[in-house]
């Protein structure tokens, strides 16, 4: 890969503020760049996803009615060979720089008792499990960003890595683990991601782990399941599940293969996001218990995010391990899933092990 002509990509698009999506697939070498000629989203609405081709659609956790997307107007493809990259100039940015309230890391105290109510009404049978999440203020800045993007791009080649900026939502750069939907000539694969231990002291093979760590993850994949049969899936297959190494964390993946009609792929992603992984079961309870308890708006966090072609190639991924990025700090959001099993002191201690995936990237940079 050409770093010099991908950094100095990302540096113009960031400086200028252009509306731009760059992203690498999981175990691909290369990395591609959307950027829009003129800054303002685009959306659309539900039940035209199928009329889409090329677009990087990206949700908030709260799905809305009008989705989204930005346009491949300029492409560029860093990989073997050099591409010009100056086609950027044909991009007009926004004139002004989203504007958010400096804002600290959550309160560890505060963390734990959201964490105990949660846990208590698991116990309650009010729900079966409630993910929270929690903010970690890290001490890097926009400028920062083409140097992380390009670090993940190295330490991590299974995870979906994008820095993503729109004059909406700000500058977002993540590296996630978990796929929310590939779809195909009419076949389709959802990931069950559940269940988290250190990779130090996680199990090689999945009966080695935690009997909470693998019945949170019988639990997500059962609800998937369900929700793939529920849209009229056919020829379901389940394999796994497996151990995936993401960072410093291990977690349980199961794979879940269908066939479903190309423009039922839409109504599938309403149906099964968010998964059970990133809010919890039942949907509409957790949902509820997270407004309560959490101590911000999740904004892109736990939403989804990814390329999207209906005459082709259709990939969306879990927006997690993901931060926004100010000019001189960035919102690092981690969580974890609840149940009535928890205790709070681990739960903290999962979410810190989880931002260390960040964190350790963060120590050694790449120079500019």
């Amino acid at each position: 890969m050409t770093t010099s002509a991908l950094h100095q990509a990302l540096t113009h698009a960031l400086q200028h503020r252009l509306t731009f999506a760059a992203f690498r697939l999981p175990g691909s070498t290369n990395v591609t760049m959307w950027a829009q000629q003129t800054p303002e989203l685009d959306r659309v609405e539900s039940g035209l996803w199928w009329e889409l081709n090329d677009v990087f659609l990206l949700s908030p956790f709260r799905l809305s009615d009008r989705t989204p997307l930005i346009r491949s107007d300029v492409e560029l493809t860093f990989g073997d060979a050099e591409p010009h990259w100056q086609r950027l100039l044909e991009c007009t940015g926004s004139n002004e720089a989203p504007v958010a309230a400096r804002r600290t890391s959550t309160p560890r105290e505060r963390f734990l008792h959201a964490v105990g109510q949660a846990q208590q009404q698991c116990a309650s049978g009010a729900a079966e499990k409630i993910v929270l999440s929690r903010t970690v203020v890290l001490p890097v800045g926009a400028v920062d960003a083409p140097g992380l993007f390009e670090e993940a791009l190295l330490k991590l080649p299974d995870a979906f890595v994008a820095l993503v900026a729109t004059p909406e939502h700000g500058l977002w750069l993540g590296a996630t683990p978990e796929r929310l939907l590939l779809a195909e000539n009419d076949t389709m694969q959802v990931d069950s991601v559940a269940g988290t231990a250190p990779v130090e002291r996680a199990a090689t093979e999945p009966g080695g782990w935690g009997e909470k760590e693998r019945h949170e993850q019988r639990v997500v994949t059962k609800r998937i399941v369900g929700d793939l049969i529920d849209q009229g899936a056919r020829d379901i297959l389940i394999t796994g599940p497996e151990v995936l190494i993401a960072g410093p964390v291990a977690h349980l993946r199961t794979r879940i293969t269908a066939q479903v009609e190309s423009r039922g792929i839409e109504e599938l992603v309403a149906t099964i996001h968010p998964t059970p992984a990133v809010c919890g079961i039942p949907s509409d309870k957790a949902r509820e218990s997270i407004a309560a308890l959490e101590d911000r708006d999740r904004e892109l966090y736990a939403g989804f995010w990814g390329p999207w072609s209906a005459d082709g190639r259709m990939e969306l991924f879990v927006n997690i391990r993901c931060m926004r990025i100010h000019p001189d700090h960035a919102e690092l959001r981690v969580g974890g899933g609840i149940t009535a099993g928890s205790i709070p002191e681990q739960e903290w201690e999962e979410t810190e092990h989880k931002a260390d995936s960040w964190r350790q990237l963060i120590r050694t940079p790449i120079p500019a």
